[in-house]
């Protein structure tokens, strides 16, 4: 046999051997690859009902990506709230709601939330959501999530309102039963977020809003809360109260006034205010004799000096100065110190 023919019978063998040597892999079947389990249930009291919100899943069991998440199914079970145990609660849970992708829509890593209005008083239930795939298996059931209901409190009848520079304050009168309360804010705009604006549970009847913009108007609403066991339910809202923060802190009066009689008029001088907001300044002037303050200038002035031309020989005069703010209301300041002059010339 020549060296050709030997070449092609060991490259044959080799390539026998390495066929035969590989590891056989039993497919995986289509039943195991499911959506993975829902970790992060939770159950919230809004307005007398019930939410509950989760995360959907991104990946299979197997760790691929999830790319026909089809639904999710609601479980529950229920039983009696005795004192502050739930009594058939461990029972066998039933399929209560389904929600089903419609069209294109994408449930993939979404926050997902439905609500629930038909929660009995004295009654505890036990939640849990699964997720279904288009080939109808469903996930393993998520996080249980146990919620013990009874009558929410009454709505806080009388809410009131107080605004200021870039706050506003509520007040409310107490709810008989109730143990704390939520804070719920919206523009025009806007609707009322799911979550409140304190980030625990109030236990005073009053809040400040410090997160807020001048001359923007915001609406508020306060709903009481009653633990159950360990539920807060929360009760419905109040009636809305409408609120616009406006500046209402005039500057300080500028300082260093001083008045220096010319040829031409009283010149005047003062030190320049500090305040961000500064529009300009008024002058004031008062005649030896005359009792009150005359405005000299029609609007503010931008810089710190005025000429007052229109002076008398031999006459007294006592000049002021204020500061004037941007604010749709030009908060003007207290008059600065009066700087007396004659004018001799």
């Amino acid at each position: 046999m020549g060296y050709p023919m030997r070449k092609i019978i060991l490259l044959g063998v080799v390539l026998i051997l390495g066929v035969g040597c590989g590891r056989k892999v039993d497919p995986v079947p289509w039943e195991s690859v499911v959506p993975k389990r829902i970790v992060d249930l939770q159950a919230l009291s809004r307005e007398g009902n019930l939410l509950l919100e989760w995360t959907a899943p991104k990946e299979n069991t197997d760790k691929s990506a999830l790319t026909d998440l089809a639904s999710f199914q609601v479980l529950r079970s229920e039983g009696d709230l005795v004192a502050d145990e739930c009594r058939g609660c461990t029972g066998s849970p039933k399929v209560v709601s389904e929600m089903k992708r419609s069209g294109k829509e994408e449930f993939k890593g979404k926050r997902i939330s439905i609500l629930f209005e038909d929660l009995q008083a004295r009654k505890g239930y036990v939640f849990q959501v699964l997720s279904v795939n288009e080939r109808g298996h469903p996930g393993a059931p998520s996080n249980p999530v146990q919620v013990y209901w009874d009558y929410p409190p009454q709505q806080p009848r009388v809410v009131y309102g107080e605004r200021g520079d870039k706050k506003t304050e509520l007040s409310w009168e107490p709810v008989i039963g109730a143990t704390g309360y939520n804070i719920y804010r919206r523009t025009d705009e806007e609707i009322f977020s799911l979550d409140p604006l304190n980030k625990g549970l109030l236990k005073e009847t009053h809040y400040t809003d410090l997160n807020v913009e001048n001359e923007k108007k915001y609406i508020y609403t306060v709903r009481a809360v009653r633990r159950v066991v360990k539920t807060d339910v929360e009760g419905k809202s109040s009636l809305e109260l409408s609120m616009t923060p406006t500046d209402l802190i005039p500057p300080g009066p500028p300082g260093g006034l001083v008045a220096i009689p010319l040829k031409n008029g009283v010149e005047l001088n003062w030190r320049r205010s500090r305040e961000p907001d500064l529009l300009g300044y008024n002058v004031y002037r008062r005649k030896g004799g005359e009792n009150e303050f005359r405005r000299l200038t029609k609007d503010p002035l931008p810089k710190e000096t005025f000429l007052d031309t229109d002076v008398e020989v031999n006459q007294d005069y006592e000049y002021a100065v204020t500061a004037v703010d941007r604010s749709p209301r030009k908060n003007e300041s207290p008059r600065s110190e009066e700087s007396r002059v004659k004018y001799i010339y």
